[in-house]
């Protein structure tokens, strides 16, 4: 089975090998965001890893209608509105799963037990809401400049891979409108004017009707909401704890599906509980 496994066709496969549906997600760490809605269905769940494996699983769902689900990230597509290709084929309506947990409220009561409070007061809605205005102000023209060079083949670097390098200091959640007016002007010149144009009004077209938090490159976004819950617990406690990254996410996860029913997440955990249920038949 391993060597079996290791080609693209492979995967699309390896269903056979299991007696309840797989559901395809982009990486390990996914399985924290979605398990909780698969609660009372069964299934298993596999990371992809990358879009040539991810193409290649969906044109076996197109070309042999597999029974498998394929959960795509919207990426910078959701400024398209793409249509799924496939009935068993879910895309994100946001950026990736990590956008969904951009949830100030909920967030917020997450902190307060982890911090060990009592009280029932504001340790990160503020500083959330302060983080949206930053985004809306200081790192809008880089992420215009990100989506437009993603449309380039090579697409040149823009953001970088985590949030930090772009943060005051490590003390704070707070951009650094200076690197960031530095990493515009060095990717500025790469990238296709008439794109950027284009980009910066489908970004525009889109904020009219969703937060900036749903379009931001995910892996950023849950590190600037890393940053700004460590910080609050910690002054709250009045001691620093180390945090991993996937306790984190387990425990956003677990309550932002505990609490969240209305809007996307609503739709989506719909979405994907109408099709395990449909996909589950062809088990029985």
């Amino acid at each position: 089975m391993m060597a079996f496994t290791r080609t693209t066709g492979g995967l699309s496969e390896k269903w056979r090998f299991h007696n309840v549906p797989t559901v395809w997600v982009e990486g390990p760490t996914d399985l924290s965001f979605y398990a909780p809605i698969s609660q009372g269905l069964p299934c298993r769940f596999e990371a992809f890893h990358g879009r040539k494996n991810a193409g290649a699983l969906v044109a076996y769902l197109k070309e042999k209608n597999y029974p498998y689900l394929v959960i795509l990230d919207g990426d910078y597509c959701i400024l398209e509105k793409p249509k799924s290709p496939h009935r068993w084929v879910i895309i994100l309506s946001r950026y990736s799963y990590e956008n969904f947990l951009w949830e100030p409220e909920i967030i917020n009561q997450v902190c307060l037990i982890h911090a060990q409070c009592g009280e029932q007061k504001d340790l990160v809605k503020a500083r959330m809401h302060e983080a949206v205005q930053m985004l809306e102000k200081e790192f809008l023209p880089a992420l215009i400049l990100d989506v437009a060079a993603r449309r380039m083949d090579p697409a040149p670097a823009v953001l970088p891979a985590r949030i930090e390098p772009l943060l005051e200091n490590q003390k704070t959640a707070k951009l650094d409108s200076s690197k960031l007016k530095s990493l515009v002007d060095n990717a500025g010149g790469k990238v296709n004017a008439s794109s950027v144009a284009d980009s910066k009004r489908k970004i525009a077209a889109f904020l009219k009707g969703h937060c900036i938090s749903h379009i931001v490159r995910g892996h950023l976004l849950f590190g600037l909401l890393r940053c700004i819950f460590v910080q609050a617990a910690n002054k709250e406690r009045g001691s620093r704890m180390a945090t991993a990254d996937d306790v984190l996410l387990q425990m956003f996860s677990d309550a932002v599906w505990r609490h969240c029913g209305e809007g996307d997440h609503k739709r989506l955990k719909r979405n994907f509980r109408t099709k395990l249920r449909e996909l589950s038949s062809s088990y029985s």
